[in-house]
């Protein structure tokens, strides 16, 4: 097993001294692939905390895992948007390379497709049993595919559509077979008219002909689609191939309901969670409120002095989130300016529970014992 990081310089000016502390990104992993005919390598970047988490998480599986600038810039993207508005993930890059390599999704002379056909079979019989049987996941998956790669995602969406839950596409080749993808296209609603997926597609104004000569075609022909399919087709500005933003601007569509905009902080605890409810039964897994938000929302009702809705947040925050010491110290300030002082007893003990040596919780109940 080995490790690929990045160096964080952490350069000391006035001491003339430099400093380097290694900063993983993830963990290669390899194994031997029968379909493929040899050893693959993939990627994993875990969710923080995952290791003492328990929980289960939604995958992202990306092509062309040995590019390190994408797979880098995939991770923070997740890392970032799972801080307030998507759900937690695991990130498996897929390296396209040696027997992984072959995965061409245009047809040959005869009209088979049997490198893109092959790696569905990978993914389907192989790669995704083995994250599934290493990894806690939640069976919710995101195939996410760029330039070539793109076009064995669509075709995958395309001929194998029940493998994945939603479908990531950055400036697919489409002009390196174009009759053949649209007219799949045209004929899909048909073929699968109870499909229920998601669909992302970006590319870039600045974008290869081949990519950007036959979008048209394709974006009216998915303006057809039945009400099943959620789909975007993006254009992406001042970019050029495979718009960097394609996986921030994919999941924010995937998981819009997520974000607690200005207009569902306005909710009632009853109204968020039956929100948040209907978002876990769309999804096939439990989706919450993230607790940094929660927490922003009680803080900034108390500075507005509405202390029960204040409060009635905080309660919501500790039920879905209760392993943090601060935001049970917090629940009982919010008691003790309502002058509920057991209940604010209570919960600075439960903080206490949780960090015995948590200071503010203690000077908080030797204040009360003396009224």
């Amino acid at each position: 097993m080995k490790k690929f990081c990045l160096l964080l310089i952490v350069c000391l000016v006035h001491m003339n001294l430099c400093a380097q502390d290694p900063v993983s990104l993830g963990t290669y992993r390899k194994f031997k692939s029968a379909v493929l005919g040899g050893e693959v390598t993939y990627l994993e970047h875990l969710p923080e905390g995952y290791e003492k988490s328990g929980k289960t998480y939604p995958v992202v599986f990306t092509m062309n895992g040995q590019n390190i600038s994408q797979f880098a810039n995939d991770a923070a993207t997740i890392d970032n948007l799972s801080n307030e508005r998507i759900p937690d993930m695991i990130l498996i890059g897929i390296s396209n390379t040696g027997v992984a390599g072959n995965y061409w999704s245009c047809p040959n002379d005869s009209g088979s497709v049997p490198g893109g056909r092959k790696f569905c079979m990978f993914l389907k019989n192989e790669l995704v049993p083995e994250i599934t049987k290493n990894y806690r996941t939640n069976g919710y998956s995101i195939l996410y595919g760029q330039s070539n790669t793109g076009l064995f995602v669509m075709y995958n969406f395309l001929f194998d559509t029940g493998m994945f839950n939603a479908y990531v596409i950055a400036s697919p080749m489409f002009g390196w077979c174009p009759g053949f993808f649209l007219d799949k296209l045209k004929s899909f609603p048909e073929s699968r008219p109870q499909t229920v997926k998601k669909l992302y597609i970006s590319y870039g104004d600045l974008d290869y002909v081949e990519v950007r000569k036959p979008i048209n075609d394709v974006r009216e022909t998915l303006s057809k689609f039945p009400s099943g399919l959620q789909y975007k087709l993006e254009l992406i500005e001042n970019s050029g191939h495979v718009p960097f933003s394609t996986l921030n601007n994919a999941l924010l569509f995937f998981f819009s309901g997520c974000t607690m905009t200005a207009e569902r902080k306005q909710l009632s605890v009853p109204e968020i969670k039956s929100h948040f409810e209907g978002l876990s039964k769309e999804y096939g897994f439990t989706v919450n409120p993230k607790a940094g938000v929660l927490f922003d929302m009680a803080y900034d009702m108390r500075q507005e002095q509405k202390s029960e809705q204040a409060i009635a947040v905080t309660e919501y925050l500790v039920s879905l989130y209760p392993d943090s010491e601060m935001y049970y110290y917090f629940l009982g300030t919010l008691y003790q300016k309502s002058g509920k002082t057991d209940q604010a007893k209570v919960n600075f003990n439960k903080a206490l529970s949780i960090n015995p040596n948590f200071e503010q919780a203690k000077e908080a109940l030797n204040k009360l014992k003396s009224y």
